[in-house]
């Protein structure tokens, strides 16, 4: 009786300690998965500019409208426990007159570098930049450093680490036209001073509309302006020239991308890990059936792929809003906005390095729910797994907008890993805006959004 006793004492005892660990293994869940206010101060935070802080956390920068008649600038540390870091609602990093927008971020070791368009000079559109440390050290002059300050407009920026502490920017500028703008360049010390000519130098002078720059850095020593070129009306391509890091040009001249005819825009870029680039771009046919084509481009300027690169969708309707990661082997993954069916979905498509395409023609579905799935965010979260996430519309056909972020996990084989049609990050009321994706490692990330849930905006932040 006394072994009977105890062995069912011993199943009793067992299943109160399996009903711990799930109980716990559920709390931790939804630990990670808790929704994390980043800065809800009175009025409007909109579009988060986020880098990881090499340490499991990550970096928030944001466009603020606390003071309800200026566009500041924001930011705020989430450490790898969800825990925001610094002052509640975020520290200052610009709160000069005026308008302060359009933010983008790089970190190098222990502190990151933020630049803007600014508008602190009534009559023209400067850019900024500023750096703050892990600690919530503002580190340049205050309200930040001047990029360019020339008369006519910039705009447009876009910014790379020079890998020494200082920073490359990159930006539209109106200087010899303000219909045919160029693109200047400047490079920022760590400390704050500009390396080159006051306001920049021309990137590469020429007749043409030049627009919507990216930087990539090569990872051998040199990095890739790659751009949108405008010639005509019926003349849009895509172009890319490797410079140095003092500026020197390493082609002769910009390299087309995309094919000689024909209109074609939003590039997206990415480093083949071998000294090159892969650019991938919108065919614009007739603005009713657009498609996405790729290339690879080697680092002496050599078109790896097809001339006029490689369809990655040519199905029915318009596909639009890539995003682009590498797959880790010299390969790609994109998602994108699909219009082929009457809502617009997201597929997604394998590139090799070869640029021979992995999965079905056209790419598969990530989300065919109902109404519409538009901006997809995609990181590499680990070796074979990638995540998205996306602002959703579904069940909304047109009588009211009841918008959400949703995500999905996806392996090298085109499986998703989670529910069918993704998971839902927020449905929080009010309008979401498109999320921003970071892989912090260890097989981690996060997404960061704003929306309009408790007033004009506010910033959040969800970790996986």
């Amino acid at each position: 009786m006394d072994s009977q006793n105890a062995f069912f004492r011993l199943i009793r005892l067992l299943a109160i300690s399996i009903s711990i660990v799930f109980l716990c293994a559920f709390a931790l869940l939804n630990t990670a998965l808790a929704e994390i206010s980043v800065s809800t101060a009175v009025d409007g935070q909109f579009l988060p500019w986020v880098v990881d802080d090499g340490e499991g956390g990550v970096v928030v920068m944001w466009e603020d409208y606390r003071t309800g008649k200026d566009w500041d600038v924001y930011a705020q540390r989430v450490d790898g426990t969800g825990k925001t870091v610094w002052e509640h609602n975020g520290i200052a990093i610009c709160t000069a007159d005026r308008n302060q927008r359009r933010l983008r971020m790089i970190r190098h070791d222990r502190h990151a570098i933020v630049v803007w368009n600014d508008r602190r000079d009534r009559s023209s559109w400067d850019i900024y930049a500023q750096a703050v440390t892990l600690d919530g050290e503002v580190l340049w002059q205050t309200d930040g450093v001047p990029v360019c300050i020339d008369t006519a407009d910039q705009s447009t920026q876009a910014i790379l680490s020079d890998g020494e502490g200082g920073a490359i920017c990159v930006w539209e500028d109106e200087r010899r036209n303000s219909e045919f703008q160029d693109l200047y360049i400047q490079r920022i010390r760590a400390t704050g001073e500009p390396m080159w000519k006051p306001n920049g130098i021309p990137v590469y002078a020429s007749e043409s509309l030049q627009s919507d720059p990216i930087l990539v850095a090569d990872g051998i020593g040199g990095f890739y302006v790659v751009w949108w070129d405008v010639i005509g009306y019926d003349a849009w391509h895509i172009m890319a020239y490797r410079l140095r890091l003092d500026a020197e040009p390493l082609w002769d001249a910009p390299l087309l991308i995309s094919p000689a005819d024909g209109m074609q825009g939003e590039p997206r870029v990415i480093p083949d890990g071998e000294g090159g680039l892969i650019v991938l771009w919108q065919v614009y046919e007739n603005f009713i059936n657009d498609q996405l084509y790729a290339q690879r481009i080697s680092p002496d300027g050599n078109k790896l792929w097809e001339e006029t690169g490689v369809p990655i969708c040519t199905a029915e309707g318009i596909q639009k809003h890539a995003s682009v990661v590498g797959d880790g082997s010299g390969g790609f993954i994109a998602v994108w906005r699909d219009e082929r069916d009457i809502y617009s979905d997201l597929y997604m498509q394998h590139v090799r390095s070869d640029g021979t395409p992995v999965w079905e023609q056209d790419g598969i579905p990530v989300c065919t729910a109902g109404g519409h799935q538009d901006k997809p965010s995609i990181v590499m979260t680990e070796a074979g797994q990638f995540f998205v996430a996306w602002l959703d519309y579904r069940d909304d056909f047109g009588e009211e907008s009841s918008d959400a972020i949703y995500g999905q996990l996806i392996d090298l084989e085109g499986e998703l890993l989670w529910d069918k049609d993704g998971v839902a990050i927020s449905t929080s009321r009010g309008e979401h805006y498109p999320p921003f994706v970071v892989s912090v490692g260890q097989g981690q990330w996060v997404v960061v959004w704003s929306n309009t849930q408790e007033d004009n905006g506010d910033v959040y932040l969800e970790r996986f």
